[in-house]
């Protein structure tokens, strides 16, 4: 189920959309739901055969490996010390 505050995004978000779906059948929702897929899916794929976007994409990656690693070690030092202290009853 969709929250409120949610739903209410979505409508705004979709305009004049909104009040056709309303009116569309349970076949035709399933239609546009189908329709909506695919077309993610093909923009998908577009995205990811475009070269510049993989060219980001491997230059984003190299990036943020430092960061990666970083975050990794210093939560394990985190959550071993948790471990250690709970382990002490030194909460």
């Amino acid at each position: 189920m969709i929250s409120e505050k949610k739903l209410n995004k979505i409508v705004k978000a979709l305009g004049e959309t909104a009040k056709e779906l309303e009116t569309l059948g349970e076949v035709a929702l399933k239609e546009k739901i189908a329709h909506a897929a695919s077309s993610i899916k093909q923009a998908e794929e577009e995205l990811e055969a475009n070269p510049s976007y993989q060219e980001i994409k491997e230059n984003l990656k190299a990036l943020t490996e430092g960061m990666k690693e970083v975050r990794k070690r210093q939560s394990a030092i985190i959550h071993y010390c948790l471990h250690i202290l709970e382990g002490a009853g030194r909460e």
